[in-house]
């Protein structure tokens, strides 16, 4: 068996330890990829709205490929820091708005201020007055009254295309480029402050925008490249 000198054992031990340093570097922790910003920013910061009911961590990696940090907001002081908000909700309106509960204030302060503000699904749903879904008051940002899909297949779960009313928002954004839906409740087409609608037994709200609040009802994290497009249209706004 052929003995290793001291100088062939010290130039194994740098080579290992350079492996490991490579791996440390290239690889982030889940706490990296949660909370640390990319190294270049084209978009600033986006603060996800923590109501227990998003699916912050996919849309965490969508914004980071955008260009924007992303900071997890759960408290008031947080969300009244923020340069932009995003409310995400895989759950009921219910269930959003009793998630909002502690941070609602200084939502609406931030609003009132001008800070850009998106809702997701669920979130998106939370803009209006009310949900056929259940009971509590939602933000009242959009005028208007979510109700049940009426369709033979409920919930909507799949690919849809958008039809777009020329909203600089979806500038990028083809007519019938499609993306991806998982719900059973949304708002009515005809709504105010409607951008886009798709169909699903009938047509729906797909998208909304008044002044700097902007709510869509399908997943832009699970949209491919036109939910990346409109993710990057919305921090370009």
């Amino acid at each position: 068996i052929m003995k290793l000198t001291s100088e062939q054992r010290a130039e194994i031990d740098a080579a290992k330890a350079a492996r490991a340093e490579t791996r440390r570097a290239t690889v982030p922790s889940l706490e990296e990829l949660l909370y640390e910003p990319l190294p270049v920013l084209d978009h600033g910061f986006v603060t996800l709205v923590d109501s227990g009911t998003g699916n912050l961590f996919s849309l965490t990696e969508a914004f980071r490929r955008a260009g924007a940090g992303v900071v997890i907001a759960e408290d008031p002081a947080e969300v009244r820091l923020a340069e932009c908000l995003v409310l995400p909700g895989v759950a009921s309106f219910s269930a959003v708005v009793r998630g909002i509960r502690a941070t609602r204030t200084s939502l609406e302060a931030a609003v009132a201020a001008g800070v850009p503000f998106l809702g997701i699904c669920a979130g998106m749903q939370a803009l209006f007055d009310s949900s056929e879904e259940g009971s509590g008051e939602g933000l009242a940002l959009v005028r208007g009254r979510v109700r049940a899909l009426q369709a033979d297949v409920v919930p909507h779960m799949g690919w849809s295309g958008l039809t777009t009313n020329g909203d600089p928002w979806f500038r990028d954004i083809p007519q019938g480029a499609v993306v991806y839906y998982a719900h059973s409740y949304a708002a009515r087409a005809d709504a105010p402050s409607v951008v886009a609608v798709s169909d699903h037994g009938g047509p729906f709200a797909a998208a909304v925008r008044r002044d700097r609040v902007f709510g869509v009802q399908f997943h832009p994290e699970k949209s491919g490249r036109v939910g990346a497009a409109i993710l990057r249209g919305f921090l370009r706004e």
